[in-house]
Formats: C-alpha cells, structure tokens, sequence
C-alpha cells in the first residue's frame, strides 16, 4: 500500500506541502521568482544575457540581505534590488562605453562624391597621358615607356634600346616634353 509520502511523488495533481523552514521558503520563493525576474529586467537590458546576469545578483542580493524579512514584502522587495541592479549594469556599460569614446573631430569622414570626382578626374588624366603618349614618335614612345612605366634605369633603357645613354636622355627628355605640352601650356605647369 501506499503512503502520503509516495501519493505526493506520483500524483501530480497533489499541492506540494509548503516548505516549513523559513531556508526552504527562501528557496522555493527565489525558484518561482526567477523566471519572471529575468522576463522583467529584459526590458532594461540591453541583451537576454544581461537580463540572466542581473536577475542572478538580484537574487543573491536578496537572499544575503532580506531573508529575515517578512514573506509578504519579499517580491516587491526583490524587484526594487532587481531595479538597482539593472541600474547599476546600466551605469557600468555606460561607463565603459565612455572610457571607448572617440569624438566626433577625430574621425575622417570621406565623402564619396569627392572620391568620384577624384576617380573621374584620375580617368580623365589617364586617358590624356595614354593619347599623349601614344601621340609620340616609336623611339620616344619606347623609352618613356621603359622609363617612367617599368622604372628602368638609363643603362637598362639603352642595352634594351641598342642605343647610348646619351641618346636615352635625349629621347626621354623629348617624350617628356611633348607630354607636358598635352598638360600645360607652359611646361613649367605641369611640373
């Protein structure tokens, strides 16, 4: 046969007796507490993580300092630790996001139409530096191109060329004169 205590275990319907020490009130109190705690304080937190993390000191706080109060102002003693606590989060974030700040003056801002003029000013360049160039007699065309695109030396220019140093000065110097007129009335400008 069985008895009260194995009724309660396997009878759901049965009301648990209530706890008879004030220790297990407090726990029983603290577990029916919780959930709803953390539903509460989602709204003053910033994420489900901080709502946890509050409720919990929330509770600890309670249990450590308002225990021996009476059972009926437990709850609304409980949520006004709970307000506390999510201020006190509250004003430790902010604290920390301060301690992060970087004013306003000291961030570039690029402004995009800047840098589609620029890009459309750089193609605009290019495109007359490649006419330019292009314009130029084969030998000049050649040198300025070994010189200025691939960076090649005077000695590089002339082995590759099959002619003297002198003649590669000669040609570059033409090549770049040309250039500068296609830039600059006085070539002087475009320097």
């Amino acid at each position: 046969m069985a008895n009260a205590h194995d009724t309660f275990l396997y009878a759901p319907e049965v009301a648990a007796p209530a706890p008879a020490t004030d220790e297990g009130r407090l726990d029983a109190f603290l577990r029916t507490q919780s959930k709803a705690l953390v539903a509460f304080l989602r709204a003053r937190s910033y994420s489900e993580e901080d709502a946890q993390d509050t409720a919990q000191e929330a509770l600890a706080r309670f249990a450590r300092h308002y225990a021996g109060r009476p059972v009926d102002e437990w709850q609304p003693v409980l949520y006004r630790i709970a307000v506390n606590a999510a201020n006190d989060r509250l004003r430790l974030l902010r604290r920390r996001a301060a301690d992060q700040h970087v004013p306003l003056e000291a961030v570039e801002i690029e402004d995009e139409r800047q840098d589609a003029e620029q890009a459309a000013a750089d193609a605009q360049y290019d495109a007359m530096l490649a006419e330019a160039v292009l314009a130029l007699p084969e030998r000049c065309r050649q040198v300025y191109l070994l010189a200025r695109v691939r960076g090649m030396d005077t000695a590089e220019v002339a082995r590759l060329c099959g002619i003297s140093q002198r003649m590669v000065q000669k040609q570059l110097a033409n090549a770049l004169q040309h250039v500068w007129r296609r830039f600059a009335k006085d070539p002087s400008d475009a320097l």
